[in-house]
C-alpha cells in the first residue's frame, strides 16, 4: 500500500528491477546491498514487494575479523592437539626404547636371565624379541662350554689319582712330602676349577675375600721356592683387612698367576715386592720385580706369550679384576723390571 518497512532507502535502478521480480547483490559505499523481490503477480509480472538488506561496512568488518580469529584459534588448537599427539607418540617410542637400552645393558652385565616384553613399533618390537633369542642363545652356549670344561677338569681326577698312589709308595722323606703337598696343591686347583665353570657369572660377583690374608697365604706358600732360587719376596700387605669383590680362590688364583709369571720369566736370584693399600673406593695391588720388564705391553691379551707359556696368565690377573669392577695396569718398576698394578673393587660387606 506504498508504506515502507525499515530504513529508507532511495530508489535506484537496482530497486526498479527488484521489483520486476529480479534479485541483485550489489557492492555500494555504505556496504553491500542485496535485494530480494517477493509477492509476483502473475497478470502484472511485478513484485509486489522488494526487502532491501544492506550489511555495512563495519558489520562486514567486525565478522570479519571474528572469522580471522576463529580460524587463528581454531588453527592453534589444531597444532596444539598435533603437539600433544606427538609428544606422547615420541614419548611411548622413547620408552619402548628407553626399556630395549635397560635390558641390553643387563646382558651385558652379564645378567642373561633378564628379558624383555616386545613393546612399541613394529622394528622395536622385532629387535627385543631377537635380543630375548639371542640372550637365550647365548646362556646356552654358555652353560654347554661350562660343562665341557667341567668334564674336561673332572677327567683329570683319575690321572691324579694314580699319581698319589705312586706318592703313597714312596719313602717317607722330605722330598715325599713335598710330593704330597704339591700333589694337594694341584688337586684343590682343579676342584677350583670345576666349581668356577659351574658357577654362573652373577654369583661370582656377590662373592667377598679379604685380600691382605689370602696375599699372606701365597706369598707364605712361594717362599719356599724363593729360597731355593735365592730370591727375596717382600710383601707389605698394609695394617688392615682388605675386602674386596671376588672369591678367595680367584684371588688365590690370581696371586699365583702373577708370581709364577715372575719365576717363570726372570732369572734366579731376582726381588719381588708385593704391596696393597686402599685407594679410594679400591684396594690397589702393586707387585714390582727386578727382572727385564715387559717386552711387548700386549702380553695382557688372552693367549699371547713371548716365551714358551701359555699367555693366560695376565689374562686371569685382568678377568679378576675386571669382574671385581677393578681393571690392570702394566708398568716399569722402580728397579727397571715389571710393574702389575691391579684395582680390585671393595667390598661392603
Amino acid at each position: 500500500d506504498g508504506r515502507v518497512l525499515g530504513v529508507p532507502a532511495q530508489r535506484t535502478a537496482n530497486t526498479a528491477a527488484a521489483a520486476r521480480c529480479i534479485p541483485s547483490r550489489t557492492e555500494t559505499p555504505d556496504g553491500v546491498e542485496i535485494l530480494v523481490p517477493t509477492g509476483k503477480t502473475p497478470e502484472t509480472r511485478q513484485c509486489r514487494t522488494v526487502v532491501r538488506v544492506l550489511a555495512t561496512n563495519e558489520v562486514l568488518r567486525g565478522d570479519a575479523a571474528k572469522i580471522v580469529f576463529l580460524l587463528i584459534t581454531l588453527s592453534a588448537a589444531v597444532v596444539l592437539l598435533g603437539i600433544m599427539l606427538a609428544t606422547r607418540l615420541a614419548r611411548g617410542l622413547l620408552q619402548s626404547v628407553r626399556d630395549l637400552a635397560n635390558v641390553a645393558d643387563r646382558m651385558v652385565g652379564g645378567d642373561l636371565n633378564t628379558r624383555i616384553t616386545p613393546d612399541g613399533p613394529e622394528e622395536i618390537r622385532r629387535v627385543g624379541a631377537q635380543l630375548n633369542r639371542m640372550a637365550i642363545r647365548v646362556d646356552h652356549l654358555v652353560d654347554e662350554q661350562r660343562r665341557h670344561a667341567a668334564d674336561l677338569a673332572h677327567r683329570l681326577r683319575t690321572p691324579l689319582t694314580s699319581l698319589r698312589l705312586d706318592i703313597d709308595a714312596l719313602p717317607s722323606d722330605e722330598a715325599a712330602r713335598r710330593l704330597v703337598h704339591d700333589h694337594d696343591a694341584v688337586t684343590r686347583a682343579l676342584d677350583e676349577v670345576i666349581r668356577a665353570a659351574r658357577r654362573t657369572a652373577s654369583a661370582s660377583i656377590t662373592q667377598s675375600a679379604d685380600l691382605r690374608a689370602v696375599l699372606n697365604e701365597r706369598v707364605e706358600f712361594w717362599s719356599v721356592l724363593a729360597e731355593d732360587t735365592a730370591r727375596t719376596i717382600d710383601c707389605d700387605p698394609g695394617p688392615e683387612a682388605l675386602p674386596v669383590r671376588a672369591d678367595q680362590q680367584a684371588l688365590a688364583a690370581m696371586l699365583d698367576a702373577l708370581l709364577g709369571n715372575i719365576f717363570a720369566h726372570t732369572p734366579d736370584g731376582v726381588s719381588i715386592q708385593l704391596s696393597a693399600r686402599r685407594a679410594g673406593g679400591d684396594v690397589r695391588l702393586t707387585v714390582d720385580d727386578g727382572g727385564p720388564g715387559f717386552p711387548d705391553p700386549r702380553v695382557i691379551e688372552r693367549g699371547r706369550s713371548n716365551g714358551a707359556s701359555t699367555g693366560l696368565g695376565l689374562d686371569i690377573v685382568r678377568r679378576t679384576a675386571e669382574e671385581s669392577g677393578g681393571r690392570i695396569r702394566l708398568d716399569s718398576s722402580p728397579a727397571g723390571g715389571a710393574r702389575v698394578e691391579i684395582m680390585l673393587g671393595v667390598s661392603e660387606e
